[in-house]
């Protein structure tokens, strides 16, 4: 009810259906079209940009049957209506499966109960609309979006095609969909209708391609598997001749090769989970399709592979290609990582490539590449590195990782037996060439048991591997003499070396030393000193950083944890798989002293200055 003016009466008139909005505020009235309008009713909200701007008065049927909807959109809102906005039903919950997995979308209560509806201007012309105008309303938002004039595709087999379902896709990129489909007057192909997005309709040309993919499997192997979440869709390739709007589409699996672009061929040992249809990617990009997997010469696998013109300028004669396995585990000290590459890599495996020095000139596919295991292989571009062990307990062919601080720079190669020793063919990836300097030391890491405790643990979870440190000599092309952890004179680092006296001090050696958070150096060794009432501490600062100590620096002991209990504060000792032989950090007054010498003393306090 509502107030009104006039004599005073007792009995009144009352409404068959209660107004949706007071009746002396004036807004601007609609009129939306559409084949089939299901889940909505009178008072369903429609939103613009997710705000609630107004509502369905009513649902009616015209003279010819076809449904519409009246729509009343509040006077505050009613300049966001232009004569090219696109009205969309919004369902009250949407599910989307795709090729990286499921997405659930609530429009809120009004709409789980009514159903809604929205709609936007993609356009950056329009003017106000006027009232009583009428819109399309469009399935869902993709529909709306896709408001270039409509074209035809027909098949001879058009099974897994949706009408406002399935999708055409550039490059992996839905830009487009197909609006129906039936089947000609003589039964004999299904035609399609589809409309792409408006920026797009110029590429269609007389020479564009239009191919079905859908689930396939043959001899070859099984393609198209990521259609089994998305459903079927259609791959569209540009053309470059005279407009069109009549096109004759093709089925498979969209990798026959045709379309331009560059075809080359990738070669290893072996090739087990990578299939035809499996991706390329270039820097998370799909940039390619496997278009076959044979044997070459008879003995060699090989992958005979299309890179997209798009990409084409980014392969050269130096390129590197790996493999992209369906998911891949990376544990390290304290760190478990997984990743899933997506839908089409998790089905049938992929490849990647890059280049990870100066480019070369650009490929023209008359040269096969080489197809590394994993990117870490494929990043170690540098001419091989000979190290000679006395033994290669743990060392693993394209799994053991070389270290430089700390840091993963280059992978073994080979490991093989040489004149009663084990030599270690390695690479190192770009910018670590210093490694091959004369004087370099190479050393096996791994996990070892003292008197003075545990050290080398981390290697338990990611395997052994060999810690660097370069030389400063020329550079050599002989074999380096590599030593093991275990042995009494590891490897001397270059650097300032300083020594650090503490009464108590757990440190130990292969501790790591901070500044500001950053290691700098390294705890070499650990001793009583002549009079047995202190412990000395052998200290390498690396010679980059060798600056940074002065005279006045003040060292503390940073392998504890601060705690508290009420007003109480203490120190816990935490020796944890990261840092199990503790860590030293040192610190300068705001006034720095004087650079040091080598020999220097400096106390080990027990905590930093304030």
């Amino acid at each position: 009810a509502r107030l009104g003016g006039g004599p005073r009466k007792s009995s009144f008139t009352g409404l068959d259906r209660a107004p949706l909005s007071p009746l002396d505020s004036p807004s601007l009235v609609i009129k939306l079209k559409a084949v089939d309008i299901p889940f909505l009713s009178r008072g369903a909200p429609v939103y613009h940009n997710g705000v609630s701007v107004g509502l369905v008065r009513d649902k009616v049927l015209d003279k010819s049957g076809e449904p519409s909807l009246v729509v009343t959109i509040d006077k505050q809102h009613a300049h966001l209506v232009l004569d090219t906005s696109r009205f969309w039903i919004l369902p009250a919950t949407s599910l989307r499966l795709n090729a990286r997995g499921a997405n659930l979308e609530m429009a809120g209560l009004a709409a789980l109960v009514q159903g809604g509806i929205a709609f936007n201007h993609f356009e950056p012309d329009g003017k106000p609309a006027l009232d009583n105008a009428s819109f399309d309303l469009a399935p869902h938002e993709f529909a709306a979006r896709a408001d270039g004039p409509r074209f035809q595709i027909s098949f001879t087999n058009g099974h897994g095609l949706m009408a406002g379902e399935t999708r055409i896709s550039h490059l992996g990129q839905p830009i487009g969909y197909i609006e129906s489909v039936k089947l000609n007057t003589d039964l004999t192909t299904v035609e399609a209708t589809a409309r792409l997005e408006d920026r797009f309709t110029k590429f269609l040309t007389s020479d564009s391609k239009f191919t079905l993919i859908k689930p396939s499997i043959s001899l070859k192997g099984v393609s198209g598997l990521e259609t089994l979440v998305t459903g079927a869709a259609i791959a569209f390739e540009p053309g470059a001749g005279d407009p069109s709007r009549q096109f004759v589409g093709r089925s498979g699996s969209g990798n026959d090769g045709s379309g331009g672009g560059l075809v080359i061929s990738v070669h290893a040992q072996e090739l087990p989970g990578i299939e035809e249809g499996a991706p390329v990617y270039y820097r998370g990009l799909v940039a390619g399709t496997v278009l076959d997997k044979r044997m070459e010469d008879g003995e060699t696998p090989g992958l005979k592979v299309r890179i997209h013109e798009e990409f084409q300028s980014a392969l050269r004669s130096n390129t590197r290609f790996w493999r992209v396995p369906a998911t891949s585990v990376t544990a390290g000290p304290g760190v478990l990582e997984a990743e899933v590459q997506g839908l089409s890599a998790l089905l049938q495996g992929g490849i990647a490539f890059d280049v990870f020095e100066t480019p070369g000139k650009p490929a023209d596919g008359s040269e096969p590449f080489q197809l590394f295991d994993n990117e870490t292989a494929a990043r170690a571009v540098s001419e091989p590195i000979r190290i000679a062990f006395k033994s290669g307990q743990g060392l693993m062919a394209g799994r053991t990782a070389l270290r430089y601080l700390g840091i993963p720079v280059g992978l073994v190669e080979s490991v093989r037996t040489v004149n009663g020793k084990v030599e270690v063919s390695a690479r190192v990836d770009s910018g670590y060439e210093f490694l091959r300097r004369k004087g370099s030391t190479f050393a096996i890491v791994q996990p070892q048991i003292s008197l003075q405790g545990f050290t080398g643990l981390e290697t338990i979870i990611s395997g052994v591997y060999i810690e660097c440190v370069p030389g400063t000599g020329g550079f050599s092309e002989g074999v380096f003499l590599g030593r093991s952890t275990s042995e009494p004179d590891l490897l001397e680092r270059d650097g300032l070396k300083i020594r650090l006296t503490s009464q108590d001090t757990t440190v130990r050696p292969g501790a790591p030393i901070l500044f500001r958070d950053m290691t700098v150096g390294e705890i070499t060794d650990k001793s009583l000193s002549a009079d047995g009432t202190q412990i000395e501490l052998t200290a390498v600062i690396d010679p980059k950083y060798r600056n940074l100590v002065r005279s006045n620096s003040h060292f503390w002991d940073a392998g504890g944890v601060d705690a508290s209990i009420g007003f109480l504060k203490l120190k816990v000792k935490s020796e944890t798989i990261i840092a199990p032989d503790g860590k030293v950090a040192f610190m300068n007054p705001p006034k720095s002293g004087d650079p040091v010498k080598p020999g220097q003393v400096f106390p080990l306090s027990a905590k930093p200055l304030k």
